[in-house]
């Protein structure tokens, strides 16, 4: 039986059977990552205005060794819808649903850059890129502002609980020793 057959080989000189390159697993798992996070941040039980400026803080800083292929583009930008879904459903009174569609636009926008050869690229206005990078960055502070502003809440509400638990403790020790007095 001859060789060829069993083994053939792809129009890019590797044979079919390749394993991947460190750079390319390095790459797969970072776009999986970033997958990851953007669903994360639908999930009911987490704090939108933590989880997805880490994501959009990834998306951002992200710059591919290689062109993404069409599915995980695909999977990566309905991620991104659906963390924007989320978002306009747990914060409608922080932030404008029409502001969010840009922002979030803006990081749809990126990733199809990613899946973009040179002559699509070029195709653009060059300053579609960074006018997406500032959107995406701009909802990343913000919502970091947010999530540091119920933080804030969050500390003073615990100091009052404090004063109030110390007066009902002393009014306590007064109605204690009046009792006994």
């Amino acid at each position: 039986m001859p060789t060829e057959f069993l083994m053939p080989f792809a129009e890019d000189g590797h044979a079919e059977g390749d394993p991947p390159t460190q750079a390319e697993i390095v790459f797969d798992r970072d776009i999986d990552l970033l997958i990851f996070d953007f669903w994360k941040a639908t999930l009911p039980e987490i704090d939108i205005t933590f989880q997805l400026p880490l994501a959009l803080e990834a998306l951002r800083k992200f710059k591919p060794v290689f062109q993404l292929d069409p599915e995980r583009r695909d999977k990566l930008i309905n991620a991104i819808g659906g963390a924007a879904a989320a978002l306009i459903q747990k914060l409608p009174h922080i932030y404008h649903p029409r502001m969010v569609g840009i922002c979030m636009t803006a990081a749809a926008t990126i990733v199809r850059d990613w899946a973009e050869d040179e002559q699509q690229k070029a195709a653009h206005h060059p300053h579609r890129l960074v006018d997406a990078e500032l959107h995406v960055r701009i909802l990343e502070r913000d919502l970091h502002n947010a999530c540091d502003f119920a933080w804030l809440q969050q500390r003073k509400a615990g100091r009052q609980q404090e004063v109030v638990w110390s007066l009902l403790t002393r009014a306590n020790d007064i109605a204690t020793e009046q009792v006994a007095a």
